[in-house]
């Protein structure tokens, strides 16, 4: 785990990986429950579940014996947990300074012991646990702490390959379906936080002509390098994807349209001032289209629509520039 261990450190890293992997919005938990139930059955503890520890919260996934959906960040076990790489073990709470004034260790549900595993991301870092508690204290085996290290590589796994589903094949940031679901998870924050943001369109200017004369493996070839420009433009927690073809989309948590503006006008003039495809060296441009999530349009499709709008304006007006609604 040498790799991982500045990792352990970057919150506002571990923060985009979360929505990276959109683990938030698992909403069939079928396979996780299956894991979190062997578990229980394996080391014959009340409680078991799967936790993802966002800025302030802990969320509890596949519950067994208990009913808690969330806890406040600073309560939960597993914050110390993912501190680390390894998985923490606490057989006694009440001889564990760290836990034990614990508001769930003097209180309801009276927990004694613990264990959790660490869930890493290949770049590692940890989402959240996979953890067992119960209301008496216990000694803990070697195979048992491999076995929840080994369920924790189950969880994992089915989240990747989630992930998978969700990304473009051939430039491997978000893919449409992605896109609108994070579009509809940042318009539900809107309308608890009042907070803004913008849509980008981008569509490559003239991209068939590419194809047409340099054939479609270049045509890749640019299109993985357009990607891998946007995504280098963009902040972490910037929501990068491809719609289809030659047209890209970026959301831009709590950003107005001026700011979205500056943001658009410096991708286009990066684009035009690039060299794409080696030795080839094409010159291309991009218009964009930007539009505000700002309550006006109460759906994704809605929003797609205002910045289909603005994009085709950019191109109307002459393409290579940026137009706003």
């Amino acid at each position: 785990m040498n790799l991982h261990l500045n990792k352990l450190d970057d919150e506002a890293g571990r923060i985009a990986a979360l929505k990276r992997i959109d683990a938030l919005t698992y909403t069939s938990e079928a396979s996780f429950k299956h894991v979190t139930g062997l578990l229980k059955l394996i080391l014959e503890m009340e409680m078991v579940s799967i936790n993802f520890i966002t800025e302030d919260k802990q969320i509890m996934k596949a519950r067994q014996g208990l009913d808690l959906a969330e806890s406040p960040r600073e309560l939960a076990f597993c914050n110390i947990t993912i501190r680390k790489y390894e998985p923490l073990i606490i057989e006694d709470t009440h001889q564990d300074t760290r836990v034990r004034d614990n508001p769930f260790v003097t209180g309801a549900p009276f927990l004694r012991s613990y264990i959790g595993a660490p869930l890493t991301t290949v770049d590692g870092y940890n989402l959240g646990t996979i953890c067992a508690f119960d209301p008496r204290p216990r000694t803990f085996t070697e195979r048992e702490v491999a076995m929840i290290r080994k369920c924790a590589e189950l969880v994992m796994n089915q989240l990747d390959l989630r992930n998978q589903a969700n990304l473009d094949f051939l430039t491997e940031v978000a893919n449409r379906r992605s896109f609108l679901a994070g579009l509809e998870n940042e318009m539900a924050r809107q309308r608890r936080s009042k907070a803004n943001a913008t849509v980008a369109f981008l569509d490559i200017d003239f991209f068939k002509r590419v194809n047409d004369i340099f054939g479609h493996p270049t045509g890749d070839r640019v299109l993985r390098e357009f990607a891998d420009i946007v995504v280098a433009q963009s902040r972490q927690n910037d929501l990068v994807a491809r719609l289809g073809g030659e047209e890209f989309a970026v959301l831009l948590p709590d950003t107005d349209l001026d700011a979205a503006r500056i943001w658009a006008e410096r991708m286009r003039e990066k684009v035009a001032e690039t060299r794409f495809d080696g030795e080839n060296a094409l010159k291309l441009t991009v218009s964009v289209g930007l539009a505000a999530v700002d309550g006006t349009q109460t759906t994704p499709d809605g929003v797609m629509h205002m910045g289909d709008v603005a994009l085709y304006e950019a191109k109307r007006q002459g393409r290579d520039r940026v137009t706003m609604l």
